[in-house]
């Protein structure tokens, strides 16, 4: 992995807001790890940098590219399922016919079986074909509702119209339309979008609307508001932003609002082109492609962050996944996998997909296409560090239910990590002293932390919080967890 460090001081929760003081506001956590994707848990800091890591690149990417005389491109619209450990990968992506399948034992080493619709009378990979040429940007995952067989796996594909192109006026609306399969092969299609678009097709503007619903967008359910979430691209003045939308049941949704947009610690021009968001843990993260207009035109993807889904910043700004070298097949613009990491072993699996040319070339004029895999340490989007001067970090007042404790940490040689609890008041509990806690050493995603006389914490309810107070030297914390 690659680190890039920016200093406490520069880490902005909100970016665009006002800062609200919580180091006293008690929060209570469950048994998920939590992370330091941003500073919301944080009270105080002491010499300590905030480092955003890079996912390595798998070295055999691209590991899906287009199949001779069936297709021209592939793009990473789409999404990877792994229903169970150990069992086989699943990848729907788009086309320039549709939407395609592929399946892997291993997630490296795909196949294309010929499940779909036939060309010169022989199957292909190709399962449904887009209804103006070709589909663009897919998200599938599987139905929140178990219970319903026949729906087990959704789909949100966006389908254009173009008038008048070919003097003929497409009847099917341009926008997001919703499809359901009981396998992921054979899919069903509702007849109207479920959001509509008003990008190529201005006389369709509802009254008293104003900016465009654009092309490229996200659909992810939360567990805990058992809603969906659609995360849209607007397009308002002609600058790209993005949007959320929330949804009961899959089909009605909610007005869009703004929920990210540049501003001015990105580059002149930049737009915020696509969002990928998904809960993981205590926290929602999202990849979102980053489109540098006007300085190279290409994109790459930054990390976002949010505490409840809804309201979102961009934290620690540079590029989370960049673009490869020049001649590679992900040197001019990036685009994720519309799925969750998947976790394999003690790493999760991040897929992409990549064109090598700039934004704004047509599709026909790219030289290479492809799909790949970037791996990442669990838990290992952002790392609180401390090199060379040791630091130390306290945290907002804590209510939890668990005693054990343990943290996702990698310590240097020379280096130590220790624990101490403290009551709100910043006043350390007797017996769990720095020097009480037997210090950490080496690297490891749960290395459990004692003191001289428990293993485990004080209670921590609603009538009493307690904070923790982080020692690192030459170490960093990923995450820690209490169970």
């Amino acid at each position: 992995m690659v680190a890039f460090v920016l200093a406490l001081g520069t880490l902005v929760l909100g970016g665009e807001a006002p800062r609200i003081d919580l180091a006293d506001w008690p929060v209570r956590i469950g048994g998920e790890a939590q992370l330091f994707a941003d500073d919301f848990l944080v009270a105080r800091g002491e010499r300590i940098e905030y480092a955003l890591h890079r996912p390595e690149k798998h070295p055999a990417n691209p590991l899906v590219t287009p199949a001779p005389s069936v297709e021209r491109l592939v793009l990473a619209y789409g999404s990877v399922i792994r229903e169970k450990e150990g069992g086989p990968f699943r990848l729907w992506y788009t086309n320039d016919t549709g939407i395609a399948y592929a399946e892997s034992a291993d997630g490296v080493r795909w196949e294309k079986p010929a499940v779909g619709i036939a060309r010169d009378g022989r199957p292909t990979n190709i399962l449904t074909r887009g209804h103006r040429g070709r589909s663009d940007t897919l998200t599938v995952f599987l139905n929140p509702d178990a219970s319903d067989i026949e729906r087990k796996y959704l789909a949100y594909v966006f389908e254009y119209r173009f008038p008048d192109r070919d003097g003929v006026r497409e009847e099917r609306r341009e926008g997001l339309y919703l499809r359901a399969s009981p396998d992921g092969i054979a899919w069903r299609e509702r007849p109207e979008p479920v959001m509509y678009s008003m990008w190529r097709n201005p006389a369709d503007r509802p009254a008293g609307t104003e900016g465009d619903l654009g092309d490229v967008h996200h659909v992810s359910w939360d567990p805990k508001l058992g809603k969906f979430m659609g995360h849209v691209k607007l397009s308002l003045g002609g600058v790209r932003k993005r949007g959320l939308t929330e949804s009961d049941d899959g089909i009605h949704w909610s007005h869009p609002r703004l929920i990210l947009e540049a501003d001015e610690r990105d580059r002149p021009g930049d737009q915020t082109y696509s969002m990928i968001a998904f809960p993981y843990e205590s926290v929602w993260l999202a990849y979102v492609g980053l489109y540098h207009k006007g300085t190279d035109d290409r994109m790459d993807i930054q990390l976002a962050v949010s505490r409840d889904g809804r309201n979102w910043s961009r934290p620690l700004r540079g590029a989370f996944l960049a673009n490869g070298p020049a001649g590679a097949f992900d040197w001019g613009v990036l685009h994720m996998a519309a799925n969750p990491p998947i976790r394999v072993g003690d790493a999760l699996w991040i897929y992409y997909g990549g064109y090598d040319t700039v934004h704004g070339t047509k599709l026909p004029d790219v030289r290479q296409f492809g799909i790949g895999l970037s791996m990442l340490r669990p838990d290992g989007f952002v790392s609180v560090d401390a090199r060379g001067t040791p630091g130390s970090l306290v945290t907002r007042p804590l209510c939890f239910e668990g005693g054990k404790l343990a943290v996702n940490a990698s310590i240097g040689a020379g280096g130590s990590l220790a624990v101490a609890v403290l009551d709100r008041s910043y006043r350390p509990l007797e017996g769990y002293r720095r020097e009480d806690c037997a210090p950490l050493s080496g690297d490891g995603l749960g290395l459990p932390v004692r003191w001289k006389t428990t293993n485990t914490l004080p209670p921590a309810g609603e009538e009493r919080h307690v904070r923790l107070q982080f020692f690192l030297a030459d170490a960093s914390l990923y995450s820690f967890r209490i169970e």
